[in-house]
């Protein structure tokens, strides 16, 4: 196969473009965990990476809301209807905003219970929070990007975000606003970020609207959610729980190792969100062997990833974390491999997991309630020691992936995308 035959194929062309720009726009992240790790400590460094575990919770709904958003552009924009994408588009703007103060408002409580039990100050919880206004818009915007399959114009807006974020951040973590300036950093980043996001939109923001009836879209958004939350919460309840289980110092090099850990994840995501408007229009179109073959040629993608970074963790861990994260976390170097594995699993999940729903597979609450229970269950339960602790986050993230197995192979009657 000639060079210019692969770069013919839209998963490869477009997995290609985004992971450039999603090594570029993780590169950034890890610019951000990198300063923000030397800047505050490990004690601080442990309170920002409960924070940022909580807006992987964020992510959570807003992953959800960029999925489904794909899925229908995808559809939509096969079909070349244009303003249905923009009536879409605009409603999750409106009813997302409604729905995101109602949920600030009623969290409050949670956030100040949250905030006593793992000793971090309420303020900085109330300010993270506000992250939650933030679920229907970007995410949205750029749902509609990946689903036109806009690739080089989401890749640019996610490095925009990346960037702000961590020029603010060290400026204001730099002359003394602690784990505040990291956080309004991080706000500033994203609010700016959707700013951005609106231009590309521009012949689809000012189309005239084509009304869509909502209510099946809605309800198919939940196996999204719930396949979602399980992949989001299996990778971020150990750093929250070891917040409690740990001394501070402890918890952030264990939160340090796990992001280390997070980097195979990261790099897998691009081919699962250039993968999933490719495999949903040939879906629609009823062509299942290209849906298949898009899914065989994105796994074996994710297994050769996950495969070589595990490889180089396993070689040398102690000079990772010490040339990545500095020597004062070097002490837990050694589950380095552990964390590793846990994340290939986790990253296989998703990927298979999101195929799923490019294929209409219904995911159940119960899914994700069995998962969460028997992570937190294995957690506490192993929290003598980090070592062990990492041993209980690998059955965790093997036991998502049987289940997301189980999710693709099982036949299930739910409903198509055609009958919206």
């Amino acid at each position: 196969m000639t060079i210019k035959r692969i770069l013919s194929n839209e998963l490869i062309k477009g997995s290609i473009i985004l992971s450039i720009m999603f090594n570029i726009f993780n590169f950034l992240n890890f610019l951000f965990q990198f300063f923000m790790a030397r800047l505050l400590g490990p004690a601080d460094y442990s309170v920002l990476a409960v924070l940022m575990a909580f807006l992987y919770f964020v992510a959570i709904p807003s992953e959800s809301i960029q999925t489904l958003m794909t899925k229908y552009s995808a559809k939509f924009n096969s079909q070349r209807k244009i303003g249905e994408i923009n009536y879409l588009l605009k409603r999750v703007f409106s009813k997302g905003l409604l729905i995101a103060l109602g949920v600030f408002i009623i969290s409050i409580p949670f956030t100040y219970a949250f905030s006593y039990f793992l000793g971090i100050n309420f303020l900085v919880f109330l300010l993270t929070s506000l992250m939650i206004f933030s679920i229907p818009l970007l995410p949205a915007s750029r749902g509609v990007m990946q689903g036109i399959k806009k690739f080089n114009t989401l890749g640019f807006n996610m490095v925009s975000e990346a960037t702000i974020k961590l020029a603010i951040s060290i400026g204001l973590v730099f002359i003394g606003f602690g784990v505040y300036g990291a956080m309004i950093g991080v706000i500033l980043g994203t609010i700016s970020a959707f700013a951005l996001s609106l231009i590309p939109l521009k012949r689809i923001i000012n189309s005239k609207k084509e009304a869509v009836n909502t209510s099946k879209i809605y309800s198919y958004s939940m196996p999204i959610l719930f396949s979602l939350l399980a992949v989001f919460l299996v990778q971020s309840i150990d750093v929250i729980l070891a917040k409690r289980f740990f001394d501070p110092v402890i918890a952030g090099q264990y939160a340090v190792v796990n992001l280390a850990g997070k980097i195979i994840f990261f790099a897998t995501v691009a081919i699962s969100k250039t993968m999933l408007p490719l495999s949903s229009e040939n879906f629609e179109n009823n062509n299942e062997y290209n849906t298949k073959k898009i899914f065989y040629r994105a796994l074996i993608m994710v297994v050769g990833i996950c495969l070589i970074i595990s490889a180089i963790y396993a070689l040398f861990p102690s000079k990772i974390i010490q040339l990545l994260f500095g020597s004062q976390y070097i002490d837990a170097s050694h589950i380095l491999l552990n964390m590793s594995l846990a994340f290939t699993f986790i990253s296989l999940a998703n990927i298979i997991l999101i195929y799923g729903i490019s294929i209409n597979k219904s995911v159940k609450l119960s899914f994700l309630i069995i998962f969460v229970v028997i992570e937190i269950g294995l957690l506490w339960g192993f929290h003598q020691n980090i070592y062990m602790y990492s041993l209980a986050m690998i059955a965790s993230s093997l036991l998502l992936l049987i289940g997301s197995l189980f999710v693709l192979l099982r036949k299930n009657s739910n409903f198509t995308i055609s009958q919206y």
